[in-house]
């Protein structure tokens, strides 16, 4: 199962990168609904990680997609 990011801060996507986690950072809702609707829909992928700030900036986005059972989606403090 692999873990993907999801970021609106290089220095947050720089040090999940060293943890080994791979990600993208976002400007704009664009590019978040992009990244978002390819990370829901890769079957591969076991948890999505979302910054703090976009987490509540696109809640209205998330949340529905919280109840499937893949990928589990957490907010980073």
């Amino acid at each position: 199962m692999k873990m993907f990011l999801i970021s609106d801060d290089l220095d947050t996507l720089l040090g999940m990168r060293l943890a080994g986690v791979k990600g993208k950072q976002v400007a704009g809702v664009q590019d978040f609904l992009e990244v978002f609707t390819e990370s829901v829909h890769n079957k591969e992928l076991g948890i999505l990680l979302i910054t703090q700030k976009l987490s509540e900036e696109f809640e209205h986005i998330i949340n529905p997609h919280k109840l499937n059972e893949q990928p589990l989606i957490l907010s980073m403090i």
